[in-house]
């Protein structure tokens, strides 16, 4: 039978499929739409859903005057819980967070007659009650009816948000490398890449804060903050009580932590913290290292706003990349300062060792070696024990058994040591050392290292955390020795005296009686308690007129400052006074003025600046003298002044002084 086999053509087939859309479409009430029933649609809009209900492509047709909006599967997600609403509903209605920017488009298109291409069109869409940043590809093309007006628009496109935002973070973050590769230093570096985030991400602030310890809590210290125009700074310190402990928490955690405003469930501390500095959204970014959270990137937002994977991606690179740059530099200026101190404070070892050289007299030169060779041993045992320690944490004990290890471990059957663990700073350990090596030459000459039957007790106690007290009692000693000669003392014992007095603002007494040989030595361990300077010149003036020309000496050292005094001396020149810190020579110049001056750059108690720049106010000549390279202010009131570098020339001070 002719057409045997053939389908029957059914009027709905354009709706015919099994798609959500399809089956939403016969499933809806037209008779009351302005559509009317399916059946009575005009064919050029059938034929046109018909291809669009049968795409895979995202595609959509808007229909009418009011242009009502139809559309397939793979578009329904576009519009976001506007769906499935938006189906025959108009367009400046579905899209009325938009239509500013589509209605002219749709105009454009009507009028002319003519398809349009948008490529990379940013749509601030609210599809999810926030503000979204989009971006799309997509055409409109015009559908005409019957008798050829038109009176339509087909739609179709895609998203390409993500394409868009990681090309524009690829962009950014080479920006940023640039900066840190080509920035003259890490502060305008880490500025200028925390502006840029803050400028891709919409923001009003953005800042690097790392973490620290207040009143025993962690905190967070700002350490750079970049801020939108008009947005003023937030706080210096971010404390767990002001952000909120919860939040706190999950950021010492190193997890990723946003807060908002709109949060039900958000701390009423973190709350109010926003509220505070004036923003609605906040997000954290933590760094961490070895396990543990060191520094975070705060973002924060005037408006809500979608946080997406990119954005945090884009700010844990800035993060990776600020950090790695950080830590290369804080590298690069432990080194450029370990290189400076290890020269500074090898020249100060020479000039002590120079020192100790001059002072060392005796009629017998096989003596006066053994007593440097003795004497340059104990401070190269000093040395070797604080590199050990990284010049940090040497103890009394640590450096008195260093100092008697040379005997042998037997003699340590003959030493009864007793007191606290006491942690010494470089300065207090290079001089208790020397000391120990006088008592030690000492005590093997005429004391107890000098018969079998003497014994040691060497004991130290804190009376406070401020003192130290030590105890140097030998028994089972001749009494009426060279030990205790009332004659004329050497250097040795001068050594005791002056150092501990000199260096360290103490006193050292020597008892001799029935019981053996005790030396008590004690001194103030404040750092802001500086001792006084040596009151006596190791080597008298002959009984001569005083020379005219006087020199003040301001060196922390005080073996360098006595082989200073006494080369002065001998050079003709008068002792003023010897000065370990700026403070005391200052209170001297308040009632006396030298002729001359000889400053050291660095002191243990800050710098010579203060003094130099009265002894200019004052027109005072001066020399500088330093172990290591100058550094400082061009308006340094030293520079300019004669420099001699660690360890001097004796012929060319007094050639510089005699010129001054």
């Amino acid at each position: 039978m002719q057409g045997e086999g053939r389908n029957e053509l059914n009027p709905m087939d354009f709706l015919a499929g099994e798609g959500e859309m399809a089956q939403r479409i016969r499933a809806f009430d037209w008779a009351s739409h302005p559509f009317g029933p399916p059946a009575d649609w005009p064919q050029s809009l059938r034929a046109a859903l018909s291809i669009c209900l049968n795409s895979a492509f995202p595609t959509a047709i808007y229909w009418g005057p009011e242009l009502r909006l139809l559309y397939n599967d793979a578009w329904a997600p576009i519009p976001g819980p506007r769906h499935p609403a938006a189906l025959g509903q108009p367009a400046r209605e579905v899209w009325s967070d938009i239509w500013h920017i589509i209605d002219p488009q749709f105009a454009q298109v009507i009028e002319q007659g003519q398809g349009l291409f948008a490529q990379e069109q940013m749509l601030p869409m609210r599809r999810h009650g926030i503000e979204e940043e989009t971006w799309w590809n997509y055409s409109f093309t015009p559908l005409r009816d019957a008798d050829g007006g038109i009176t339509g628009v087909f739609n179709s496109g895609s998203e390409i948000t993500e394409n868009v935002i990681q090309r524009r973070n690829a962009e950014f973050l080479v920006a940023a490398n640039n900066a840190f590769r080509t920035a003259p230093s890490p502060d305008q570096a880490l500025r200028f890449s925390l502006a840029k985030l803050g400028e891709l991400l919409g923001a009003c602030r953005v800042g690097l804060r790392e973490r620290t310890q207040i009143e025993g809590q962690v905190a967070f210290a700002m350490i750079y903050e970049w801020c939108a125009e008009g947005t003023p700074p937030s706080a210096e310190i971010a404390m767990p009580s002001q952000v909120g402990v919860s939040l706190q928490e999950k950021i010492l955690s190193g997890e990723v932590t946003a807060a908002a405003l709109s949060d039900a469930d958000l701390e009423p501390a973190s709350r109010e913290y926003l509220e505070r500095v004036g923003v609605v959204q906040g997000l954290g970014v933590p760094w961490v290292e070895n396990g543990e959270v060191t520094s975070v990137i705060g973002v924060q937002w005037h408006k809500e706003r979608v946080i997406s994977a990119f954005d945090i991606s884009a700010i844990e690179r800035v993060l990776e990349t600020t950090m790695g740059w950080i830590e290369r530099e804080r590298g690069r200026e432990r080194e450029r300062v370990m290189a400076s101190e290890i020269d500074h404070r090898a020249r100060n070892l020479l000039a002590v060792v120079q020192s100790v050289t001059r002072m060392t007299t005796g009629d017998d030169v096989a003596q006066v070696k053994a007593d440097l060779e003795g004497r340059f041993a104990a401070l190269s045992r000093v040395h070797g024990l604080l590199g050990q320690k990284r010049w940090v944490n040497v103890t009394f004990q640590e450096l008195a058994e260093e100092e008697l290890a040379p005997f042998g471990p037997d003699v340590f059957d003959r030493i009864e040591m007793s007191g606290p663990q006491v942690a010494l700073s470089p300065t207090e350990a290079q001089v208790l050392a020397m000391v120990l090596h006088e008592l030690t030459t000492n005590a093997l000459k005429h004391g107890f290292l000098s018969t079998s039957d003497g014994r040691l007790a060497l004991s130290w106690a804190l009376p406070d955390t401020s003192r130290l007290d030590v105890c140097w009692h030998e028994t089972g000693v001749p009494t009426n020795g060279p030990a205790v000669s009332d004659g004329q003392e050497g250097y040795g014992s001068v050594l005791l005296h002056e150092v501990v007095k000199g260096q360290l603002g103490g006193e050292m007494r020597r008892e001799v009686g029935p019981e053996g040989i005790r030396f008590d030595l004690s001194y103030p361990r404040q750092a802001d308690t500086p001792g006084p300077s040596p009151s006596e010149v190791l080597r008298p003036s002959p009984e001569a007129p005083a020379p005219a020309r006087s020199v003040m000496i301001v060196e922390d050292d005080v073996i360098i400052a006595m082989d200073l005094a006494a080369t002065l001396e001998e050079g003709g020149f008068a002792r003023f006074g010897e000065f370990r810190d700026s403070q005391s020579a200052l209170a001297r110049l308040e009632s006396e003025r030298p002729d001359l001056a000889v400053l050291d750059w660095t002191l243990a108690e800050g710098t010579s600046e203060p003094v130099a720049a009265w002894l200019r106010e004052n027109g005072i000549p001066f020399v500088v003298v330093s172990g290591q390279e100058l550094s400082g202010a061009e308006d340094d009131p030293r520079r300019g002044a004669p420099l001699l570098i660690k360890p001097i020339s004796y012929t060319a001070l007094l050639s510089t002084l005699d010129r001054l």
